[in-house]
């Protein structure tokens, strides 16, 4: 069956497993589709491990010319979303690091994610539009490494603990100390700002 995106809607309408499993049987759309939905989570996903932003697009486009080219052993794989951070981080890993790259975030989208409420903690509710991006990313760049990574693959990207269990190959438990951890950054910092002025009340 022929993926017909302008009658079947969306990308969102596919999970992972079909869009792999139509892959696997030839279907270029499907391919195009899990691109659209994953090429720029896996680039700043990516810039953890290599600070020249060029050869992680150049990597992260390696991967899904990989997949298409290996595509007939797709139904092998369990979890599609995770494979994919894994190949990247291990194939990223192998490169000389230096200075993080920071990819450019929409202002309102990241506003939206990074402060809305969490069952961890209520970091901010009412005064998201007055944080500026220059803020967030230096509220983000305070943050120790692991616990900004976990942070990201489970604030920006949406990913279950399990799954950032797998693609940083710790333990789940883990990756809720580490989340915690960046709440507790973000949380000292913004009462920071907040002190200093930068902040309306919270």
């Amino acid at each position: 069956m022929k993926i017909n995106q302008t009658k079947m809607g969306s990308s969102e309408c596919f999970s992972d497993d079909y869009l792999f499993q139509q892959i696997q049987n030839g279907q270029y759309e499907a391919m195009q589709l899990f691109f659209n939905r994953y090429y720029t989570p896996l680039c700043r996903f990516g810039s953890n491990y290599e600070s020249n932003p060029c050869l992680v697009e150049e990597k992260v486009a390696d991967i899904f010319i990989q997949l298409w080219t290996n595509r007939n052993i797709l139904d092998k794989i369990k979890n599609p979303k995770s494979y994919i951070y894994v190949i990247v981080k291990n194939s990223l890993k192998t490169v000389r690091k230096s200075e993080k790259f920071y990819q450019q975030i929409d202002e309102e989208k990241t506003i939206n994610f990074m402060f809305s409420p969490s069952r961890e903690q209520e970091i901010i509710e009412n005064e998201q539009k007055e944080i500026n991006t220059n803020l967030i990313r230096e509220i983000l760049d305070i943050i120790p490494k692991k616990s900004r990574q976990a942070f990201e693959l489970s604030r920006i990207d949406g990913l279950k603990y399990k799954e950032i269990a797998e693609i940083l190959n710790v333990a789940p438990k883990t990756v809720e100390n580490h989340i915690a951890i960046a709440l507790k950054y973000i949380s000292k910092a913004l009462e920071s700002y907040k002190k200093r002025g930068l902040l309306n009340s919270i």
